[in-house]
């Protein structure tokens, strides 16, 4: 009887490990875990925004946003022609779809 109860408790705790290691096969192939803690925007890529009368969007790391949408625990407050600015825990963020080093003064 012992045995039969080792044997049982060894299945259970092998059979734990062997679950831990499975996948969710309907994660989408390019999941990104949501992040705890102060986010580094230099992983926010800011790539496109459309303003227009009918609607607002940003493409923000190939994801399309709207006003009141979020990304990374970071909400889209505002989008403009050239940026959009974030709130979150991370703070007020503005991204630009330039950087700003690029624009050279007048000449």
């Amino acid at each position: 009887m012992n045995k039969l109860i080792i044997i049982n408790l060894l299945l259970f705790v092998f059979s734990q490990n062997v679950y831990a290691e499975l996948h969710d096969p309907t994660r989408p192939a390019e999941y990104i875990e949501a992040q705890t803690g102060p986010l580094d925007i230099s992983k926010l890529d800011l790539s496109f925004t459309l303003v227009s009368a009918d609607r607002n969007v940003v493409v923000i790391n190939d994801i399309p946003l709207k006003v009141g949408d979020s990304i990374s625990g970071e909400r889209v407050e505002a989008i403009e022609l050239n940026s959009v600015r974030l709130t979150g825990p991370s703070g007020n963020i503005t991204l630009f779809l330039l950087d700003k080093s690029v624009k050279k003064p007048a000449q």
